[in-house]
């Protein structure tokens, strides 16, 4: 029998999580399906742990790699998968035991390029819904337009959250270039995939539990990450354009994607840097695209004023005083 669904997990040093995270994936109600584990290159206990799981479930398929960063890994487990459809999960967070069952029974009803469903952000004791719409909706190429803001919006980044058609995608981003992308990688696949598949199928149920932590919100980003930022927002504005879709609103949202992202580089690093070397970092990003785009006076509708004052420093070079405002921001 051929399987229908390819789960992929991408391993790296979670050897606190692993075991729940695999467990939650076997112990589905709908069986047809392949847990396709990736471990990159895992030097804690990791490893092991997913041979073992091999050992004792047929279903279980585990390719050993080199560390390549998310983005290759994943890239790997796509080559590998077998599944009709093919849907990839952190292995830090957990599933709903009747994910396949739900997304089989969507599939059978409408057979769609992509599924994608809301999913429950876990910090500690606290779980928030993150909801993309209410009620179940279909989109196809002529009404992109729709996701291609909610990706905007980053309402439609995880790749946790979307099944997609194996024979109907082709994972040939450029891997090499963005090897080591660990800040922005599941949005710039989501956005190849809307631009590649056709029909697309909301369900309005929470079936995946995102793990979130503190140092995962406090971790630095790095020059070379906005390096690549820079490229990555790039290439979707032209896959937005290629769909036709690149209104005066889509502009308005990339500028303010861009402010996300540099407010993300910047902030951590004005803390953590003295003011000369973080001030040196920002004449460094002078001349990437990113740059522009985040001080383009469109993003201020999207932003809070003291953003916009912050931003405004930025587009009249006085980062001098820009990393004072951030710092004293932190402070507060």
């Amino acid at each position: 029998m051929s399987v229908f669904f390819t789960a992929a997990v991408c391993v790296y040093n979670t050897e606190k999580y692993l075991r729940e995270c695999l467990d939650s994936v076997l112990n589905q109600s709908y069986k047809n399906f392949e847990l396709l584990i990736v471990d990159d290159g895992s030097t804690d206990k990791s490893g092991c742990i997913c041979d073992e799981y091999a050992e004792k479930d047929s279903r279980v398929r585990v390719i050993h790699t080199e560390n390549q960063g998310v983005l290759l890994a994943r890239k790997t487990a796509f080559e590998n998968a077998c599944g009709d459809y093919f849907i990839v999960f952190d292995s830090d967070d957990t599933v709903s035991p009747e994910l396949f069952s739900r997304l089989s029974k969507k599939i059978e009803q409408c057979a769609p390029d992509m599924i994608f469903f809301d999913y429950n952000k876990m910090n500690g004791e606290n779980i928030t819904r993150e909801k993309a719409f209410d009620g179940e909706r279909s989109f196809n190429k002529d009404s992109k337009k729709e996701l291609w803001e909610l990706l905007l919006r980053s309402k439609f980044n995880s790749l946790c959250c979307k099944c997609i058609r194996r024979d109907k995608f082709d994972y040939d981003i450029d891997a090499a270039y963005y090897k080591g992308y660990s800040r922005g990688e599941d949005r710039l696949v989501s956005a190849h995939m809307l631009n590649r598949l056709n029909t697309f199928c909301y369900l309005p149920e929470a079936l995946y539990n995102y793990r979130t932590s503190a140092s995962s919100l406090t971790r630095t980003y790095s020059f070379e990450n906005l390096v690549m930022s820079s490229r990555a927002t790039e290439e979707i504005r032209q896959m937005i354009s290629a769909d036709g879709c690149l209104d005066g609103e889509c502009e308005a949202l990339i500028c303010s994607l861009a402010r996300m992202i540099y407010r993300n580089f910047l902030y951590p690093n004005a803390v953590s840097l003295s003011k000369k070397e973080t001030v040196e970092l920002i004449k460094k990003s002078e001349s990437l695209g990113i740059y522009k785009l985040c001080t383009d006076r469109r993003a201020d509708k999207y932003s809070s004023k003291p953003e916009n004052l912050k931003f405004s420093l930025l587009r009249n070079k006085k980062y001098s005083l820009l990393v004072d405002a951030v710092r004293l921001k932190s402070r507060i």
